[in-house]
């Protein structure tokens, strides 16, 4: 998991926490699904879990907005923030983003599925110009 339930409590609050999640568990199960969605978006570049350091402080603050958003959603009848809702979109458009290759982490190396260094393959048409097209030339 890419944060605690202390990070939790001191997001949302500790007595907002204490009425939103009976028990640890269900906190923790939030924290878990959270992670695993970000999991999810960043493992086609990425190793996972990331452990780079430098990814850390930005990887706990995804984990706990998305958990945030499962936090609000339990307590019945409620509606969560503009905020909140804003914030999730901005990382799961970031999470977007790191699959399409456009974002990197900090600090934590991209990684082919190999493990190695990375190949491509192409489609090209048929070349124009070739030696037999060019003899006379």
């Amino acid at each position: 998991m890419y944060a605690t339930c202390d990070d939790l409590n001191a997001r949302i609050g500790v007595s907002e926490a204490a009425q939103i999640y009976p028990d640890i568990a269900t906190a923790e199960s939030d924290l878990e699904s959270a992670s695993a969605e970000i999991d999810a978006a960043v493992c086609v570049r990425y190793r996972v879990p990331v452990t780079a350091s430098a990814a850390m402080p930005l990887l706990r603050d995804w984990c706990l907005t998305l958990a945030e958003e499962r936090a609000y959603a339990r307590i019945a009848g409620s509606e969560f923030g503009e905020k909140v809702k804003l914030r999730v979109d901005r990382v799961r458009k970031l999470l977007d983003e790191i699959r399409a290759g456009t974002f990197q982490l900090p600090g934590n190396p991209e990684e082919s599925a190999s493990g190695g260094g990375g190949a491509s393959c192409l489609a090209v048409d048929e070349p124009v110009f070739g030696r037999e097209k060019m003899r006379g030339f």
